[in-house]
């Protein structure tokens, strides 16, 4: 699995893996503890059938518990919106969708658009499949800008370019103010949605032109193998903050949820934030939900994951490992998709 400059698999995207951040900016690497069968053998436990056995009834367990934490986490976070302007848009009975009015000011998200804009960081949308590979096609035809993540972002770095002076202090510069921004946003949506802000993904900004759209989809990675997530997590809640306006003359451009009835015209400020699992950690179905082409003008939003676990250097390097050994290949697609 080819890795980018900071350890992440380059078929996520990461975005510091842009040509001139990841080379220049340097990244920080964790040890993994790798497990081993030691405890087995010394009871003697060596013959692969046993072992094939007890390797089936720790998945097993794993995957139980796993389970519960995931349950756990969306319970958590059921009803509690930190936020006086927000309503509920489904019934009692319906997966949780709030909206959430007046969230951030016009100029913090338009911060957010001229960073991206200023290192070019937009580019067509990408889709992850079952597999984790990520493809290009007509099922989404936006554009995306995935911001720089702080957890992958070593500040003793930053200070090293700031001291060599230059286009290389300039650039210490350009990542510091992209780093404060994000921060700043993160901290916002962590406390609204009552969450730490290490079980947030990197925020993705994504512009929609004219008759561009994403089609019915999940934000979920497909279980239980979860190969397109950054460290085997899954994604309990997603939040949409509308970056633009879209006026109802226009016809189009709002997010909706074909099973549930459900459409929202993006107002700047705006976000909406629904429950992508079940009570029992499971993926529901019932948000699918679409990106619907404007019509006449430009629509950009900003995508904000929530994990059911915190997100840390250790985890992801695990992760990378893991999903580095060879497989059975599979030319399965996914519904569940970024």
């Amino acid at each position: 699995m080819a890795l980018d400059a900071c350890g992440v698999p380059s078929r996520s995207f990461h975005p510091a893996a842009s040509r001139e951040f990841s080379t220049r900016l340097g990244c920080r690497r964790e040890p993994v503890a790798v497990p081993t069968w030691n405890r087995f053998r010394a009871t003697g436990v060596t013959d692969a059938p046993a072992m094939g056995l007890i390797g089936a009834c720790w998945a097993w367990r794993r995957r139980g518990l796993d389970r519960l934490k995931r349950r756990a986490a969306v319970q958590e976070l059921s009803g509690v919106i930190n936020w006086t302007g927000s309503s509920r848009l489904t019934k009692e009975d319906d997966p949780e969708i709030y909206l959430i009015q007046g969230l951030f000011e016009a100029s913090q998200l338009e911060e957010l658009v001229a960073l991206c804009e200023q290192r070019q960081g937009f580019a067509p949308s990408v889709q992850r499949q079952a597999s984790g590979d990520v493809i290009v096609n007509q099922h989404r035809t936006s554009s995306s800008c995935p911001m720089l993540w702080p957890l992958m972002t070593p500040k003793d770095r930053l200070e090293q370019l700031r001291s060599m002076g230059g286009n290389e202090a300039k650039l210490a510069s350009q990542i510091e103010k992209e780093l404060q921004a994000v921060e700043a946003v993160q901290r916002r949506c962590a406390e609204v949605i009552g969450v730490d802000e290490n079980r947030i993904e990197p925020l993705q900004l994504v512009k929609y032109l004219p008759g561009q759209y994403y089609s019915p989809h999940m934000d979920t990675h497909e279980e239980p193998e979860r190969k397109s997530s950054y460290s085997g997590e899954q994604r309990t809640h997603t939040m949409l903050v509308f970056l633009s306006e879209v006026a109802e003359e226009d016809g189009g451009g709002h997010l909706h949820f074909p099973r549930l009835g459900i459409s929202v015209l993006p107002r700047v400020g705006d976000a909406v934030l629904w429950r992508n699992l079940t009570d029992d950690g499971e993926p529901d179905l019932r948000v699918l939900h679409e990106g619907v082409a404007p019509k006449q003008c430009q629509k950009l939003a900003m995508n904000v994951w929530v994990a059911d676990r915190p997100f840390s250097l250790n985890a992801i390097s695990a992760w990378q490992q893991k999903q580095a050994q060879p497989e059975p290949s599979s030319s399965s697609g996914s519904q569940f998709l970024d």
